[in-house]
């Protein structure tokens, strides 16, 4: 397992970003979080397999009506259990 904190930016917020990261992550098995910044960026934590966290990174670049400008990217600590959507 692997904890990645992902840090999105361009036009991620007012689009239904967070409510597709959710249902993605929750498809395949990811637990972690996604909230939305004061910066207008989206960040995010993937708690996975290396391949899950992957393919949660590359469907976030294409998640319809978003606009991804950059994207950063650094490992954390585990210990998800669910995957939320924080406020």
């Amino acid at each position: 397992m692997v904890s990645r904190e992902y840090t999105f930016h361009g036009s991620v917020q007012g689009i239904g970003f967070r409510a597709h990261v959710k249902k993605k992550a929750t498809e395949l098995g990811i637990t972690g979080w996604v909230k939305n910044m004061d910066d207008g960026s989206v960040k995010a934590v993937f708690s996975g397999t290396p391949e899950m966290t992957s393919i949660m990174e590359a469907y976030c670049r294409k998640i319809p009506l978003s606009i991804i400008t950059s994207v950063e990217s650094r490992p954390v600590e585990d210990g998800f259990s669910t995957f939320e959507i924080l406020k």
